[in-house]
């Protein structure tokens, strides 16, 4: 009802019936809208204004950045323009230097996380100080990489103790005060942490230009049932579905859904793109809000997409 009215205000206040011309066409007109999200004018509005420093993200972010190295944590607003809020230094990290690999070894991991939830004093340990926000490690490239290990949190110090200078087992640790004017300078429901050694990866305007329109032409080949087309943004060799099925079991499962799914809507909403610390070769997170409907299947929920960039082309070897 709404889109009607638009419709017919748009034709009241300009004269232009050719947006009712198109509307009367209905699919074949929706088919040219979902083309034109690819288009280097629809991928230049996208990118209009945009800081991508971190990456590229739809809706204002909070972004942690944790250098290693330094012992810093920085935290940033991200509203198109990149603000630095606050830099904690002296920071307390994993007792042993480099990336985590397996539980027990004392590293703090390097890549990007989420904070799960936020955790308050009558909830944790005194050791843990304050508050904590448990993190989501091992991620899916985690696990896709062999990585095991658990409880990685950004934390407090000691109660009883905290002046206490230590190493921690892997995870952030904050004196409680910092602590306490951090979780006030985030939202951590909207918050992305990266965790590098020190320099992260810089991207820029072309490259996360091209990873949007080979986005929306992904979603395209998957929306009007391309098979071949679709399949081809996959990294045959090495693509895991969920970290269980190879692309040879994915391709099949998908030309079954292929066939009975005629008719799909597929919407993007809350897109981030995220370059991957500590890689050598155009590795990058993926992640959106994902709505779709099909005659036999709905879904609504956070899709995630590791990916290489490749020669202006995007290569997915990892989709949960």
């Amino acid at each position: 009802m709404k889109k009607l009215f638009f419709l017919l205000l748009v034709t009241y206040l300009w004269g232009d019936y050719t947006i009712l011309d198109r509307y009367r066409m209905g699919y074949e007109y929706i088919k040219q809208m979902d083309m034109s999200l690819y288009s280097d004018t629809y991928i230049n509005h996208l990118l209009q204004n945009k800081d991508v420093t971190f990456g590229y993200f739809d809706n204002p972010t909070n972004i942690i950045v944790c250098y290693k190295k330094d012992r810093i944590v920085d935290v940033y607003n991200l509203n198109s323009k990149l603000t630095l809020k606050h830099q904690f230094k002296n920071i307390l990290i994993g007792k042993n230097a480099g990336d985590k690999w397996q539980e027990g070894d004392g590293k703090t991991p390097i890549g990007v996380y989420i904070l799960k939830h936020k955790l308050n004093d009558n909830e944790i340990d005194d050791f843990y100080g304050p508050l904590a926000y448990p993190t989501n490690y091992p991620n899916l490239y985690d696990s896709y990489l062999g990585k095991s290990g658990h409880g990685i949190w950004i934390h407090g110090f000691p109660k009883s103790n905290p002046n206490r200078k230590f190493d921690t087992k892997g995870c952030i640790a904050l004196p409680n005060n910092e602590l306490i004017k951090f979780s006030k300078l985030i939202n951590y429901k909207n918050a992305i942490l990266i965790i590098n050694t020190q320099k992260l990866p810089q991207t820029n305007k072309q490259q996360i230009g091209t990873i949007l329109k080979e986005l929306f032409k992904w979603r395209f080949a998957w929306k009007y049932n391309q098979l071949d087309k679709y399949l081809s943004f996959y990294d045959k060799d090495n693509f895991k579905k969920e970290n269980r099925y190879n692309f040879d079991e994915f391709a099949k499962m998908k030309k079954r859904i292929f066939m009975a799914q005629k008719n799909k809507e597929i919407k993007f909403r809350n897109i981030k793109i995220i370059p991957y610390p500590h890689t050598q070769d155009n590795i990058f997170k993926v992640s959106f809000d994902e709505i779709f409907k099909a005659n036999n299947y709905n879904f609504k929920g956070n899709k995630t997409l590791y990916l290489r960039l490749l020669n202006d082309k995007i290569s997915i070897f990892l989709e949960n």
